[in-house]
């Protein structure tokens, strides 16, 4: 005769199989889980340059717009064209782009700006070649355009006769492949077309992405001993990978085995990193970092290290001082507004008053 189990053993039986079974789901679930985050994700970020392209170079992001149409983008003594040019480094055989088209807007200084108010057909071509004014090539952000620094040109303007570029794949600049070298190469060749077109002194100025664009480009200059009269960083950083690695979202991968060969080293080796601390040791000129405290997007103490690296290993004796301004925390500047620091004209006055000091002193 068999005997029943009681009615509460049979339940426990249950619970505990219910419970096991509850265990295995939430295990196997938070398994998949890490697996996709953890493996899947960082395997896919190595393998595809697509994402990290528009990462570093997030132009899909920029509102198409007419160029051309200057008075409804809300600026005045502006004209816009465009510059091909004709990267002759690169050899026939490839399939890059040898000829790239940019979209420039040419921004002239407030000095010269009444008298265009009565005169459409300015002859913009003419204020380039007197040489009367220092030129400025303003190189902007990864998530900006040419029309994105207006705030920054109307204060610009007050010193400067201001050419704002647009990089490759940017704007309605050529649809090109985008990397570290494509972009700046560019810039040099610009660079030179300026050049054979005015006397006037030129100056570089970075903003974000642009700070590593301007100092790799004057560290390429400098091989065809041609240096620029100074350069000024808005907002800088030391290098793209340095800024990943202290990004919250990254920094949840760090603790991977793997973090730095699926997350790191590609933007490395796929030519997005922007090294700024090691190029701008052969910048062959003054140089003015500008950064707010309260930067929500590059960490001043980027530009801090930036700014000691450069100190410590550049001569200033026959490549320039390098001056830095930090701007204290709670004035709203963060990463888009240092333009409103009302004592910035005064640094850019004092800035260009050294530049021109140096000049003479190593002529």
């Amino acid at each position: 005769m068999h005997q029943k189990l009681p009615m509460r053993n049979k339940s426990r039986s249950c619970c505990t199989k219910c419970l096991l079974g509850t265990l295995l789901y939430v295990f196997v679930l938070v398994l998949l889980l890490f697996v996709i985050v953890f493996v899947i994700i960082p395997v896919v970020f190595k393998y595809s340059i697509g994402i990290q392209r528009n990462i570093i170079f997030p132009s899909w992001l920029i509102q198409p717009k007419n160029y051309s149409d200057i008075e409804a983008l809300g600026i005045k003594g502006v004209q816009n064209f465009y510059v091909t040019v004709d990267r002759e480094d690169i050899p026939s055989h490839t399939s890059v782009e040898k000829n790239v088209t940019l979209g420039v807007w040419q921004i002239l200084p407030y000095e010269i700006l009444s008298e265009l108010i009565d005169n459409e057909e300015y002859n913009y071509e003419g204020v380039l070649n007197n040489g009367n004014y220092s030129i400025l090539m303003y190189l902007h952000g990864n998530g900006m355009d040419r029309t994105g620094g207006i705030e920054t040109y109307e204060v610009l303007r007050k010193q400067f006769h201001i050419f704002a570029v647009d990089y490759r794949g940017y704007g309605d600049s050529s649809m090109a492949e985008m990397t570290e070298t494509h972009i700046v190469e560019d810039m040099v060749q610009f660079y030179k077309w300026l050049m054979k077109r005015t006397n006037s002194k030129i100056f570089i100025w970075g903003h974000s992405l642009g700070t590593g664009v301007g100092t790799h480009l004057l560290a390429n200059l400098k091989k065809e001993n041609i240096s620029s009269m100074g350069l000024i960083l808005e907002t800088p950083f030391t290098s793209v990978t340095d800024v990943m690695i202290t990004h919250p979202i990254i920094k949840v991968f760090s603790f991977l085995p793997w973090f730095r060969t699926t997350l790191i080293d590609p933007m490395v080796s796929n030519d997005f990193n922007f090294e700024s601390k090691k190029y701008i040791l052969d910048v062959d000129c003054p140089i003015m970092i500008l950064h707010a405290k309260d930067d929500t997007i590059i960490p001043h103490k980027f530009a801090t290290e930036l700014y000691n690296i450069a100190v410590n290993n550049r001569n200033g004796d026959y490549q320039g001082n390098i001056t830095y301004h930090l701007f204290d925390a709670g004035r709203g500047y963060d990463h888009f507004f240092i333009y409103r620091a009302p004592e910035l004209p005064n640094y850019i006055d004092n800035f260009v008053t050294e530049c021109e000091i140096f000049e003479k002193k190593i002529q």
